[in-house]
């Protein structure tokens, strides 16, 4: 729906309709790191699914560290 305009940051999102009919706004944090990048939503029924899938953590690697 055209009237609908998201966006979100790795853990943000928010969602905001701004019509003569109706004004929303909402910011939802987000319990993880997401990729905003590969986000999908859709609107169907009156119904607005928003996937967002979770970032993927790089692990860092063990280093020995010399004790002199």
């Amino acid at each position: 729906m055209k009237d609908i305009k998201l966006s979100g940051t790795e853990d943000k999102l928010t969602i905001s309709v701004d019509t003569p009919e109706r004004k929303y706004f909402k910011e939802v944090e987000l319990p993880t790191k997401v990729d905003p990048k590969k986000a999908t939503s859709e609107y169907k029924n009156g119904v607005l699914d928003i996937t967002v899938p979770k970032k993927k953590e790089e692990k860092t690697k063990s280093k020995t560290i010399k004790i002199e």
